[in-house]
């Protein structure tokens, strides 16, 4: 389930980026989360419908006709595609109307969100 970043999911969402090795550095962090305060940057978090816990969690930049994956992370445990898949999917349907893509990073997984939504 797609929930938008607040505040108080600030501690949470610190520890889901910090599990991308360009975000391990504290300052590196928290400069990700303040990007949520510029309207164009969005932060939002995925929360597993079977427990009710936050497993992964996505940082969007949202253009006139795009949405730019920037950032895309889940828990160890959870790195699974159905679930990668699922989240790229929700932010699809949340912005219908614009072309998502990816960083030379992010890419190769909006790729094969892509070709998976083909079939």
């Amino acid at each position: 389930m797609l929930v938008r970043y607040r505040k108080d999911y600030e501690k949470i969402a610190m520890g889901l980026l910090s599990f991308l090795p360009e975000l391990r550095d504290y300052d590196q962090l928290a400069d990700a989360i303040k990007i949520s305060m510029d309207q164009n940057y969005q932060i939002y978090l995925w929360k597993d419908t079977e427990d009710n816990h936050f497993i992964g969690i996505i940082v969007i930049e949202v253009g006139k006709k795009y949405v730019l994956v920037r950032h895309i992370s889940f828990t160890p445990t959870d790195r699974s595609g159905k679930n990668v898949y699922a989240l790229l999917t929700a932010i699809h349907e949340q912005y219908r109307e614009k072309r998502l893509m990816g960083t030379l990073k992010t890419q190769p997984l909006i790729s094969n969100w892509e070709r998976n939504n083909e079939r």
